[in-house]
């Protein structure tokens, strides 16, 4: 059997599957995990391919040691999303960080824990501090300047009852509760499908912080299997300004290194034309 997804009413992606070993609905989406022989199991969340085990750490490694290593000395950090795990296993690997991981359903982490195994020391950390809530409302009753860097571990744009994430609005919250020396990751679409979707990101950003750029990687998953996230900062350049020591020394890692993070920035011609008016370099 095949789980395809449209996108934009003219892109099919597909993924074959042996079958289907989970799926429940809970009080906020429907959670479905997949098995497959090519990719491992995969986990869908209302009919959108969220990860798989094939891939899943070149995400995971982008979204958190691009800014781990953009920062001069990241110490807590805040996750928004991204109860799978895998943000918090790649954030274990920088000593001394201290984490707190929003997620506003809890039947993810659950269901994570059984079929996502190897993260499930991760979430199980005394340096992780789990909180169900909505990122949004979360973010809204922060205290100001406490965290470090930020990541948005949530495909952009997520609508909640409390507000849309990537809104300019939601980034305003964002600037306030980061230090004066922070640093934002998220995830910001395919530049190949959904550049317009990049481009409002990384200008919601811009209004706020000081350098904002967007950066690639390759993923079987995701819509073209080019994915972007984004960085936003409010000092510190990511390419300029890496700590190549920490970049290279990191233990465990399959995809992340200082050449790939410096090379992720680089953009083709028609898209630095594209996205000319909404970058800050």
């Amino acid at each position: 059997m095949w789980f395809t997804k449209e996108y934009k009413d003219f892109w099919l992606q597909s993924h074959r599957v042996t079958d289907r070993i989970f799926s429940e609905e809970s009080d906020i989406q429907k959670i479905e995990v997949y098995r497959s022989e090519q990719f491992g199991n995969i986990l869908a969340v209302d009919e959108k391919l969220v990860l798989t085990q094939k891939d899943d750490f070149i995400h995971h490694e982008m979204l958190v040691h691009v800014p781990m290593c953009t920062h001069k000395d990241p110490k807590r950090v805040l996750v928004l999303g991204g109860g799978n795990g895998g943000c918090v296993n790649e954030l274990l690997k920088h000593e001394g960080v201290t984490i707190d991981m929003v997620e506003p359903d809890s039947e993810v982490i659950e269901v994570s824990k059984e079929f996502f195994i190897e993260y499930l020391d991760a979430l199980n950390s005394d340096s992780c501090n789990v909180i169900i809530e909505t990122t949004v409302d979360f973010v809204k009753k922060c205290e100001s300047k406490i965290y470090d860097v930020v990541i948005v571990d949530a495909m952009a744009p997520v609508r909640t009852k409390e507000g849309e994430i990537f809104e300019e609005s939601f980034f305003t919250e964002i600037y306030r509760i980061l230090k004066d020396d922070g640093v934002c990751a998220a995830q910001a679409g395919s530049w190949w499908l959904e550049v317009d979707q990049n481009r409002r990101v990384l200008k919601n950003m811009g209004k706020l912080f000081n350098i904002v750029l967007p950066y690639r990687y390759e993923m079987y998953l995701y819509p073209g299997c080019v994915f972007t996230s984004a960085i936003a900062s409010k000092k510190y350049h990511p390419t300029a300004d890496i700590i190549l020591q920490r970049a290279d020394l990191l233990d465990d890692l399959k995809y992340y290194n200082s050449d790939v993070h410096k090379a992720a920035f680089a953009l083709p011609n028609y898209i630095e034309k594209s996205l000319k008016e909404v970058l800050k370099k």
